[in-house]
């Protein structure tokens, strides 16, 4: 628990007893130390003298992460990590991959924040909200009579980052004949502006960034291989937010905090239980919007669930719903759904002969129906995602997954289903 909490926190294990199995598992789990009680003081020493001079060159920029992105689960960390390792090297081109809503943006901001550039100029671009009419021009700039309608000079964004870092977001959405363009401008580290006879120096730090594959894109010819090589000099994948095991509670208390002003506001129960459980499938940015449109309609001080958008929620889910009269699972309180399912799935489990049976052979056919239920919910919660639904249900996924067939749900394919 400690580790999954504070995994940059170095953790000593002591014990009665010196157990080598017990140290054993202790180490594999992270620990640094092991003590038997009881302690002498000099070996105290020993282990605190060590734990302080261990030096790990990118601690102090995580914990600087860790300041401007909000996390603390496996996932976020190990990400913040490996932003880590690719700040100091200001010179590589960053790829930023991820579904939309992830914060892209604030890895990017926090990619230059942090690096030698800092104090150049930082310049973001959206690539799908400029006109594919103008984004040359907006990109590179232009001069006087470019076009019709150019009657000054244009600094355009390559221009006006200068030897800072800019930032081009929804990369995917580029069009071809751009992408030639970009190749040759990162390649000769020079661009010039429409109409402008002199050629400018680019020297700014890219970053991108989409929610598109592009190796797929590569693979259907909508992307140029040779610029994606490029621009991915190193590829960082944003986690989405059902991935990331416990940071629900903190983004929801941290965006309450920051926009219920002076008003002492907290979540029910009831709503807490509907939004740990549901997947935002717009990330942090959807969960942002829930959380300011629930302050909104909530005039007392304890957000209940029919504060929340539950309309937009439902129509988001339609498509996951097994049972088009029946309210998705996040929807319920969770003693509703446990009891209404468990009841449904037990009743189904019985055969008609079951007072008949032998006492284990009867409690096995509630026993799978509880397995059924369980397990669906656990599946349900992480979208279909093995290693986290084991993870959450404290098994391992091999585990998981012989119950779950045990259970006779439907197969959930992979290869250990047919390797066990």
């Amino acid at each position: 628990m400690c580790r999954r909490l504070w995994p940059a926190m170095p953790v000593v294990v002591t014990s009665e007893s010196l157990d080598v199995s017990m140290a054993t598992r202790a180490y594999a789990f992270g620990a640094r130390d092991f003590l038997e009680k009881p302690i002498d003081s000099e070996r105290i020493v020993s282990c605190l003298h060590s734990l302080l001079t261990e030096q790990d060159p990118l601690s102090p920029l995580v914990l600087e992460l860790r300041e401007k992105i909000l996390g603390r689960s496996p996932a976020i960390v190990a990400t913040l990590k490996q932003v880590a390792k690719v700040i100091p090297h200001h010179e590589s081109r960053v790829l930023l991959i991820g579904e939309s809503g992830t914060g892209k943006e604030l890895f990017a901001q926090a990619i230059h924040q942090l690096g030698p550039r800092r104090k150049q100029p930082w310049v973001a671009v959206n690539i799908s909200g400029i006109p594919s009419t103008l984004i040359e021009s907006a990109l590179f700039g232009h001069d006087k009579g470019a076009f019709t309608g150019a009657t000054d000079r244009h600094i355009g964004f390559f221009e006006e980052a200068g030897g800072g870092t800019i930032f081009l977001d929804e990369i995917g959405d580029l069009e071809l004949p751009l992408q030639t363009k970009l190749l040759r401008v990162i390649q000769e580290k020079k661009f010039r502006r429409l109409r402008g006879g002199d050629d400018l120096n680019f020297s700014a730090r890219l970053v991108c960034a989409t929610n598109r594959d592009l190796a797929e894109a590569v693979n259907q010819s909508a992307f140029r291989r040779d610029l994606y090589h490029r621009i991915a000099e190193v590829t960082i994948q944003v986690p989405p937010l059902r991935e990331r095991e416990g940071d629900v509670d903190l983004l929801l208390n941290y965006f309450l905090d920051a926009r219920k002003g002076v008003r002492q506001v907290r979540f029910a129960r009831e709503t807490l239980t509907i939004l740990r459980s549901y997947p935002f499938w717009g990330n942090v940015r959807e969960l942002e919007n829930f959380i300011t449109s629930a302050l909104i309609e909530c005039e007392g001080d304890i957000i209940l669930p029919q504060h929340l958008p539950l309309k937009s929620m439902g129509t988001l889910l339609d498509s996951e719903r097994e049972d088009r009269g029946r309210e998705a699972p996040w929807q319920e309180n969770e003693r509703d759904y446990v009891r209404r399912t468990l009841v449904e799935e037990l009743v189904a489990s019985l055969p008609d002969s079951w007072a008949d049976l032998a006492y284990r052979e009867a409690a096995l056919h509630f026993t799978r129906g509880f397995d059924r239920i369980y397990l669906k919910r656990k599946l349900e919660r992480w979208r279909h995602n093995i290693t986290q639904a084991a993870r959450e249900a404290d098994v391992d996924a091999k585990t998981f997954r012989k119950r779950w067939r045990e259970s006779g749900l439907p197969p959930l394919g992979g290869e250990e289903d047919h390797n066990e």
